[in-house]
């Protein structure tokens, strides 16, 4: 949503045009929050609906990323670049964004050359089953080029985040051109519980400077608490 700051600015100001227009303003702006988490949670069931499976490696679930083991971001430094009026690639991208549904050209997470790799903390233990990977569709990418997409790239599932490798989950190859997203089955799955997820980029569809990473879904089952365990027992125990 909006950062801090740019709320108590907007505040400010309407505030400084008059005690009416503030009112108006606010009610406004508390119209489009609400229009937003809307679309928000519209865009939340859409997602399900094309997978099927719940995703772990979402910010707002709590997925985080571990900076200090992910590859170093890419920075242009030959100007901006424009699409359809809009820049792209104008600055570093976080690799935040892969935790994010927005998905338009340009709002990716970008590394130089061809291999790479992201770190990811999970906000709770799972059983891991599947990941799904996306990019922009080929027919909204500018020049309907997608070279830097990813192509070769293997995912390693770890329990603590000191770990050096992980377990090995799967090395897989992206048909980038025919799948905009693409669902892959590891496998492991199931084979133990992990909290922590390494994607490790191999190799790109062509591009020779870059390769951009738009979304990473992480599928699984979540591993049952204590809490669950207690709840559960006591349904059980329960007199029907």
């Amino acid at each position: 949503m909006f950062p801090q700051r740019f709320v108590l600015q907007v505040v400010g100001t309407t505030a400084r045009l008059g005690r009416r227009f503030c009112w108006c303003c606010l009610l406004c702006f508390a119209a489009f929050l609400d229009a937003q988490k809307l679309i928000d949670e519209a865009l939340e069931k859409l997602e399900y609906n094309q997978v099927q499976m719940p995703d772990f490696a979402r910010k707002a679930s709590g997925a985080t990323i571990v900076h200090s083991k992910t590859s170093a971001s890419f920075r242009n430094t030959k100007g901006i670049l424009y699409w359809a009026g809009l820049p792209l690639l104008h600055s570093m991208k976080s690799p935040e964004v892969l935790l994010e549904p927005a998905n338009q050209p340009g709002n990716c997470w970008s590394f130089a050359g061809s291999q790479g790799h992201v770190f990811i903390k999970l906000p709770k233990a799972i059983f891991p089953r599947a990941v799904t990977l996306e990019h922009i569709s080929v027919r909204v990418s500018p020049g309907e080029n997608i070279s830097s997409a990813p192509k070769d790239f293997a995912v390693y599932g770890m329990k603590a985040e000191n770990e050096e490798q992980g377990l090995f989950l799967g090395e897989f190859t992206y048909m980038a051109a025919e799948h905009p997203f693409e669902t892959f089955q590891l496998k492991n799955e199931r084979s133990d519980s992990i909290q922590y997820v390494k994607l490790e980029v191999l190799s790109n569809w062509g591009h020779p400077q870059y390769t951009c990473v738009y979304r990473l879904r992480v599928h699984g089952d979540a591993v049952p608490t204590e809490e669950d365990s207690a709840w559960h027992s006591a349904g059980n125990n329960r007199v029907h």
